[in-house]
């Protein structure tokens, strides 16, 4: 089976810093897989805070990741410190991906790069919505965010 490809997006919007802590490593020391999704689950929230949303109200719509993706490069450790870049591409109908791409800081090498469908939903309706257009609009033209 071919390894899984992911491209980081063109621009990045967001920046977060975090540090790899002794419970995110695994019986060979490294990152754990499943520690990493959670740390990119964190990175989304907080660039949707960074925004002002949340996954829950974005103009009163949630947001539901379809899929996710990621292609690791290279090992991290406990202690090592993090910086999660993230960015918005593919823009459709009913969402977008969101492209992440995690690097190491001291050695300035790319652990993995991720992203993540998301589709909007409206949970009083149980079903996928448009994306409202103000929020693609304040990705598409990261100038015309209101602040």
């Amino acid at each position: 089976m071919p390894r899984v490809k992911v491209s980081p997006p063109d621009q990045f919007l967001f920046s977060m810093e975090r540090c790899v802590g002794i419970s995110d490593v695994n019986y060979a020391k490294h990152l754990d897989s499943v520690a990493m999704i959670k740390i990119l689950h964190e990175a989304r929230l907080q660039f949707l805070a960074s925004l002002g949303f949340t996954e829950g109200n974005i103009f009163g719509l949630g947001m539901v990741v379809t899929d996710l993706a990621v292609e690791y490069c290279s090992e991290s450790f406990a202690n090592d410190q993090l910086i999660i870049d993230v960015g918005a591409s593919s823009f459709n109908r009913y969402g977008f991906d969101i492209g992440l791409q995690v690097t190491n800081r001291a050695l300035e090498k790319v652990v993995c790069n991720a992203k993540m469908g998301v589709v909007f939903f409206d949970f009083d309706k149980h079903q996928i919505f448009q994306i409202p257009p103000a929020f693609s609009a304040m990705l598409q033209q990261p100038e015309a965010r209101v602040a």
